[in-house]
């Protein structure tokens, strides 16, 4: 499929990284795999991908794919979800062997995100591999030990992320969590830590306290994905506000998109810059989260 987009907006879309979207193989039904969308991705302009994925490490597929599609930087990661063993830092040195670029800690197996959204799942995901198993009862992970302290393992994880310079990505922690993550991961020499799609219904932070987890030195991602009817519907407006209190230059846009009932990624990284314009934010502040940030992250 070939996304036919306006020279306008084909111009805006020119050497944006996306930092956040999903496609199969996956468990979850996806309009499109990897190879597909690295290729709308590249005739769309994009200089860079990262495909994330909440069952697999990512990264080794992403080796394939820059084989398959020259002309565009595609790559990805690991989410520390059950299947690779959840907080597991032998999981981690494989996906840094692969060329991991980006560490999630976990997602739908966080004890947060079971907590706010009632499963280890998503209620509006359809699942493309039909299993026995239930997202009913799952023991959530927490990074905390009963103390409050971070369990010896992501001390091991974050000294493995500040060696490979990658980022690491809180996924859907609470916010104690978040900000005990963080002061480590600065403490163990991480230089790149992301609070995922701020905003989201289980990472709706305030105004506050993404001020407070900037300045102790992480940065924002905020996801287009978050407004859509069929997720949070969080208004835009929101996003502004937190990007002016936080600063573009501590801030990522991103769609987290890859869902069928949501917009294809190209198309709602168009809408969303669009917005993000016609709300007051400066093209140069959209360059800043669009296409410089997420090159210094990938280390582009």
């Amino acid at each position: 499929m070939t996304i036919q987009l306006p020279r306008t907006d084909l111009e805006r879309l020119w050497g944006v990284s996306e930092l956040h979207v999903h496609a199969s193989p996956s468990i979850f039904e996806r309009p499109f795999d990897d190879i597909e969308l690295a290729r709308q991705m590249r005739d769309a302009g994009y200089r860079a991908v990262l495909i994330k994925c909440h069952h697999s490490i990512s990264a080794a597929r992403a080796q394939l794919v820059r084989k398959v599609v020259p002309g565009i930087e595609v790559f990805g990661g690991i989410v520390l979800n059950y299947p690779v063993g959840g907080i597991n830092p032998l999981a981690v040195e494989a996906a840094i062997g692969f060329g991991a670029k980006e560490v999630w800690m976990p997602t739908l197996h966080a004890s947060n995100h079971i907590k706010v959204m009632g499963m280890a799942g998503y209620p509006h995901h359809i699942q493309a591999i039909r299993s026995k198993m239930t997202t009913k009862g799952v023991k959530g992970i927490t990074i905390l030990d009963s103390q409050g302290a971070l369990i010896p393992e992501v001390e091991v994880i974050l000294g493995m992320v500040a060696d490979a310079d990658i980022v690491l990505g809180t996924s859907h922690l609470s916010l104690e969590e978040d900000f005990a993550l963080v002061k480590a991961a600065r403490r163990a020499g991480v230089k790149k830590v992301l609070i995922t799609h701020v905003g989201w219904e289980a990472t709706n932070w305030s105004e506050e306290d993404q001020v407070r987890l900037a300045e102790a030195g992480a940065m924002m991602e905020y996801c287009y994905g978050a407004t859509m009817p069929y997720e949070s519907r969080l208004d835009p407006r929101v996003i502004v506000e937190g990007i002016r209190r936080v600063g573009a230059d501590r801030c990522v846009i991103a769609t987290d998109l890859g869902q069928p009932y949501n917009p294809h990624p190209v198309d709602g990284m168009r809408q969303f810059m669009r917005v993000l314009s016609h709300m007051g934010v400066t093209e140069g502040e959209i360059d800043v989260m669009a296409r410089r940030n997420p090159a210094r992250l990938l280390g582009l």
